[in-house]
């Protein structure tokens, strides 16, 4: 199984193969636009990622294979970090999930900011947690009851 870490590195690699902050941007936009469509019944206030200044929507879900995580935005460059987000959380499960950051996006190079200074970003960063802090409780509740 493929750790955070591991990905967080493959995702940085893959964007320092890009050799100005333009081509980063266009591989961004083209991550976030190849995400799958969120069916409009799952845009929800409850999955309304709150805190971001872009409308953002994660919906969450938990098999076997670990976390599943569908997102779309309003804004090019945030759909596109939640791209990112999702190929960091798919599958994993919710214990290693919860050990997201967002220190790999200051690598990329591609904000002014500090990720720790962007509200939006340490808005879905939350989210993301409390998300596999949820699902994770549920899990341990279910085994009890085994």
């Amino acid at each position: 199984m493929n750790t955070i870490e591991v990905r967080e590195k493959a995702i940085i690699s893959e964007f320092e193969s890009f050799p100005d902050i333009d081509a980063k941007y266009l591989h961004l936009f083209q991550l976030g636009n190849q995400l799958p469509k969120i069916p409009p019944a799952l845009k929800t206030d409850e999955n309304l990622v709150r805190g971001c200044q872009s409308l953002l929507w994660f919906h969450f879900t938990m098999d076997d294979k670990g976390i599943h995580l569908q997102a779309d935005s309003d804004s090019l460059v945030i759909k596109g970090i939640a791209a990112l987000l999702v190929s960091l959380i798919e599958g994993l499960p919710p214990h290693e999930v919860a050990k997201v950051n967002m220190d790999f996006i200051d690598e990329l190079q591609i904000w002014k900011l500090a990720s720790e200074r962007n509200n939006g970003l340490m808005a879905m960063l939350e989210h993301i947690r409390n998300e596999a802090q949820t699902i994770n409780s549920k899990e341990s509740q279910e085994e009890v009851q085994v």
